[in-house]
């Protein structure tokens, strides 16, 4: 959908608790803080907040153009970049808080057909996000898991190195960091992971991968935590 710039939004439940990402960067950055101290007079977000309604909303929607450009928001930030019209709806966020996805755009207002368009997408969105949210938790819980022999994969029959070498990998680090965190050659690592790809019955890194999130997801089930095994070498 065409715009000039698409923010990421979130505000707290307090006056001045609000942060944004821009694409493109906004600049000069002192135009965030303005954003920041004013975020909370946005009149979509006013919306967002009384009626807990996340759908798509624009500006237009819920105030009179010279309502909007009366707000110190308007003058000290969208004045500046030149930004007359907004469309915005909602991500799933903690009690008080407010996230938010803005597109914004200098001139011709976010047609009706625009609208219903990001209403279809949203969902879609919000499962993407809340996905996003669970593999970040996933990876942390997995970057916080001691370091310590698992059994998961005895049965495929890699050594402890080999399973060292797999569960980086589900973790998306390349050969030359895992080689770097194991004090190994690049050649090593790959030597570790041919014989891994051949016990797993995989061909591929991403074959492995997934194979390994598969067993972590196992134990989440069994006993309520995530980490991706190691394997004794006896």
């Amino acid at each position: 959908m065409p715009a000039d710039w698409v923010s990421l939004n979130s505000l707290g439940p307090q006056d001045g608790e609000a942060v944004a990402l821009s694409v493109p960067p906004v600049t000069p950055p002192e135009l965030y803080d303005a954003y920041a101290a004013h975020a909370h007079e946005h009149p979509v977000a006013q919306r967002f907040i009384s009626t807990g309604d996340g759908r798509p909303l624009r500006v237009s929607d819920v105030a009179m153009p010279d309502e909007f450009r009366s707000l110190a928001l308007y003058r000290e930030v969208y004045a500046v970049l030149g930004i007359e019209h907004q469309v915005a709806f909602t991500l799933p966020a903690p009690a008080g808080h407010l996230l938010a996805v803005a597109l914004s755009r200098g001139e011709d207002d976010f047609t009706d057909a625009e609208v219903a368009l990001l209403a279809r997408a949203r969902p879609h969105l919000i499962q993407a996000y809340r996905n996003a949210l669970e593999f970040t938790a996933l990876l942390r819980r997995l970057g916080e898991a001691p370091l310590e022999p698992r059994r998961d994969l005895a049965a495929y029959g890699l050594t402890r190195r080999e399973a060292e070498v797999v569960r980086r990998v589900a973790s998306g680090l390349g050969n030359g960091d895992i080689a770097a965190a194991l004090g190994l050659s690049e050649r090593t690592v790959e030597k570790h992971l041919e014989h891994a790809y051949r016990k797993l019955g995989v061909r591929s890194r991403s074959e492995a991968a997934k194979l390994a999130w598969g067993i972590a997801a196992e134990r989440e089930r069994r006993d309520g935590r995530t980490t991706l095994p190691y394997v004794d070498s006896t």
